[in-house]
């Protein structure tokens, strides 16, 4: 018997191959930015290296049937808009005000109990592992992480010290809404998260 949470997630995925089908591969590429070689769409993401065949949209290796959902949205939704180089929260996303605004309680609430008070080495090992870059900023500590080629997201972090508590988000592009959908944005704010905190 199927659950109520396999139907929607095979509801979303056939929408999503229903939008990639019988697009070129060209406009696909050109969109997302990733390159096609050998029938495939090759690109990486969070460090990994994955390649999407073509016409059937099959992602190798295979990755958590979600993330895969969301790489699938990516390139059905490009519209090759460029990085804006602008910072912003998830509750700023297009309709993120509940959902994404959940999310940055939530990340924050993480970020200021656990990934704050975690020694600075461990905490670069983690990202590293997650394929992420330490980065410049007016933070104690920033880590890019790039699930797509045109989809950053940062963890922006000060740490704790004796007077103040740990503190920080993560933040996205403020071009993210051309290529995913505040859900897809929260389910890979949450993904992040977790493996930092697991």
């Amino acid at each position: 018997m199927i659950n109520e949470n396999d139907r929607a997630f095979y509801t979303m995925q056939c929408a999503a191959l229903d939008r990639l089908r019988g697009r070129a591969h060209e406009d696909i590429c050109a969109k997302g930015s990733v390159d096609f070689c050998d029938g495939a769409f090759r690109f990486e993401s969070m460090g990994r290296q994955l390649r999407v065949s073509y016409p059937d949209f099959c992602i190798a290796p295979e990755q958590n049937p979600w993330f895969t959902l969301s790489i699938l949205h990516y390139l059905a939704s490009a519209d090759g808009t460029p990085l804006s180089g602008r910072q912003i929260t998830f509750a700023q996303y297009k309709d993120g005000l509940i959902r994404g605004g959940g999310f940055d309680r939530d990340a924050e609430k993480a970020i200021q109990t656990q990934l704050g008070t975690m020694p600075a080495q461990e905490l670069e090992r983690r990202c590293l592992a997650l394929g992420a870059k330490l980065v410049p900023s007016n933070a104690d500590f920033c880590a890019e992480f790039r699930f797509m080629p045109n989809y950053p997201l940062w963890l922006k972090l000060w740490f704790a010290d004796d007077e103040f508590p740990a503190s920080g988000r993560m933040l996205l592009d403020a071009s993210a809404e051309h290529y995913l959908s505040v859900e897809d944005a929260v389910m890979l704010g949450t993904f992040i998260i977790d493996a930092l905190i697991s």
